[in-house]
Parts: C-alpha cells; sequence; structure tokens
C-alpha cells in the first residue's frame, strides 16, 4: 500500500494500448475517444493549464474531455498541489472504469482534483466507488473521496487513511452524472509522507429495456386476450 502502483500490476496488458492510442490522437478533436479492445482500453494524460481552465494533453494534443466506451470524463480542476504536468489515466477493465491520478516528480502533500463523469448508455446507472491510494514515508496520511450530483448534493463520501481501500454504493441514487472531488492530505504527520497515485473505480449496472419486437408481441398478446374476453361476454 505505501508504494507500489497497484493498479499498474493489475493492468499492464493494457499499458501498450494506452501508449498507442496516445499517440494515434486527432488533432482537431476536443474529446479524445479511447479505441476500446476486447472490452478494454487505456490511455496516458497529462494535466495541462490551458488558461481557462485544465484540459488533457495526449499526443502533443490538449483535449478537454476523454470517453471510454459509454463514459465521458469532463471538467478538469485543480486545487492547491496537484497542478499541471501532473497525470491522469483512463482505464477500462472487466467492466470496471478506473482514474488514476499520478502527481509529478516525489509526490504530493496536499491538494484536490475535481473532474464530472457521465454515463451515455440511457440504460445505465452508477453503482460501487471505490477510492485507494498509495503513499511514502511514514505517518498518517488520509484521503478522500467526494461524490456529488452535478447540482452539489452529496451521495457518497469515502476515506483512505495510510493506502488503505475504500469501497460505497451510489446505485440507490440512479444517476448517471456525477462530479467527483478527490482531497489529497486531510490529516497529514509531515510533508515527508507524499502522495504516490491515487485510484478511483466506477462500475455501473443497468435496466434492460424489451426489444422492439418483444414489445410488439407482448401487445398482441394483449389484444387476442382483450378478443377473447370480449367474445365471451356476447
Amino acid at each position: 500500500m505505501m508504494t507500489t502502483n497497484k493498479l499498474t500490476k493489475i493492468l499492464s496488458g493494457v499499458a501498450t494500448l494506452g501508449i498507442a492510442t496516445a499517440i494515434a490522437a486527432p488533432a482537431q478533436a476536443a474529446t479524445f475517444t479511447v479505441p476500446i479492445v476486447a472490452g478494454g482500453g487505456m490511455v496516458d494524460t497529462v494535466l495541462v493549464n490551458t488558461g481557462s481552465g485544465y484540459g488533457l494533453s495526449i499526443g502533443g494534443m490538449v483535449y478537454d474531455s476523454v470517453v471510454v466506451g459509454d463514459k465521458v470524463f469532463s471538467d478538469f480542476s485543480v486545487v492547491a498541489q496537484v497542478a499541471a504536468g501532473d497525470g491522469l489515466s483512463f482505464i477500462l477493465n472487466g467492466g470496471v472504469w478506473t482514474v488514476q491520478y499520478n502527481p509529478a516528480g516525489m509526490g504530493r502533500n496536499q491538494g484536490q482534483l475535481h473532474y464530472q463523469v457521465a454515463i451515455t448508455d440511457p440504460t445505465m446507472y452508477f453503482d460501487d466507488v471505490l477510492f485507494d491510494t498509495d503513499i511514502s514515508g511514514v505517518g498518517t496520511y488520509k484521503a478522500s473521496k467526494e461524490i456529488k450530483t452535478l447540482a452539489g448534493a452529496s451521495l457518497l463520501t469515502l476515506e483512505s487513511v495510510n493506502g488503505a481501500e475504500a469501497m460505497g454504493s451510489i446505485a440507490s441514487d440512479m444517476v448517471q452524472s456525477i462530479k467527483v472531488i478527490d482531497t489529497y492530505g486531510i490529516d497529514s504527520t509531515g510533508t515527508a509522507t507524499l502522495l504516490q497515485s491515487s485510484t478511483n473505480d466506477f462500475t455501473q449496472f443497468g435496466t434492460k429495456v424489451p426489444e422492439p419486437g418483444t414489445i410488439l408481441g407482448l401487445l398482441a398478446v394483449g389484444g387476442l386476450g382483450m378478443v377473447s374476453r370480449f367474445k365471451k361476454q356476447k
């Protein structure tokens, strides 16, 4: 939990795809779409200050949002030590969407990362959320993740203390768009304890919509039933 990048171990097989994806980025697009191969994909990005906000540099081009499957990540902003030059990786692997924050240099003591996530599939909703951190040094280090609606209502708060994983669910809220606020160094015993990375995992669940043929079939059966009852009444 202290210095090993857990996500890199799990997703080492996807890293090559991420590099190829970054090189292939089109210059004219404001939204970068990660190619999905066998249900997975990855891209590494770098936070950049655009003057009017923050964007993501991919292969030398700057984008304001990243699409991974049916998830759109956008509206990035930072506070305190989180800054331009820090890295963000976006990954889809095994039905889990991951955002990994990788601070530049030796790490970060304090700061915030803000962004939004939207599901484009109208039948899907956010389910489980996992928050995990890697730290270096000694002492106590606490970070938190807050999930809010776009209107600002709080849905879930998770805390990672000394690199521990924290998990919760927002399934009961049936939301398709959320705002994420990751706060680092809420409680730190000194600048010697630094954040090396943070991992955010999102899963989803769906409500299946009947196929058009199924709907027509149900309507036909219902119509036959009404005719049958009408004959009996006669």
